[in-house]
C-alpha cells in the first residue's frame, strides 16, 4: 500500500484497476480510492463474490454520474472523506 501510495502521489492522472476487487478491497481499506467506476449488467445470479467484502469501516460515497452504455448502467461514484 505504501508503493501504491507513493505512485499515486507521484502521478498525475488516473490510475485505473479493471475488475479485480482482490486489489480494489485492500485500496478502499487504505484510503486510496478517489473514484468508483462500476457497469451493471442487468441480470441478478444471486451467488458469487461480494465486490466490496466485509471492510473495517464504513466508506461514504457519492453519485457522481449514472448513464446507460448499451444494456449495462455505468455508476461513478467519488469516495468522500470520513
Amino acid at each position: 500500500m505504501d508503493e501504491i501510495s507513493k505512485l499515486k502521489q507521484k502521478l498525475d492522472g488516473d490510475i485505473v484497476v479493471y475488475a479485480s476487487f482482490q486489489l480494489v478491497r485492500p485500496l478502499i481499506e487504505h484510503d486510496l480510492v478517489d473514484e468508483l467506476r462500476l457497469m451493471v449488467y442487468p441480470v441478478v445470479l444471486g451467488a458469487g463474490e461480494r465486490l466490496f467484502g466485509e471492510t473495517s469501516d464504513k466508506k461514504a460515497v457519492r453519485l457522481v454520474s449514472a448513464r446507460t452504455v448499451d444494456d449495462l448502467a455505468l455508476l461513478i461514484y467519488e469516495v468522500t472523506p470520513a
